[in-house]
């Protein structure tokens, strides 16, 4: 009895973790922007390495800034 009871809460931890898996999957999914670095395929610090003419907060923030997802 008391073994079913574990094995019950076992997996309904398993199934509300997978749940929020799959929702944090959609919410990326139907995002319409990503990060500037993100759609060129760099890291944000490859991304800064490459923006020589800017200083480093500068870089950041253009490389974090938001642009539409390519389909």
């Amino acid at each position: 009895m008391l073994l079913n009871r574990a094995v019950v809460a076992a997996l309904i931890a398993a199934v509300a973790a997978f749940l929020l898996y799959l929702a944090a999957l959609a919410r990326a999914a139907l995002s319409p922007n990503e990060p500037y670095a993100a759609s060129i395929g760099l890291t944000l610090d490859q991304c800064v390495a490459a923006q020589d003419s800017l200083s480093d907060a500068e870089a950041r923030l253009y490389c974090r800034r938001p642009v539409p997802k390519r389909l």
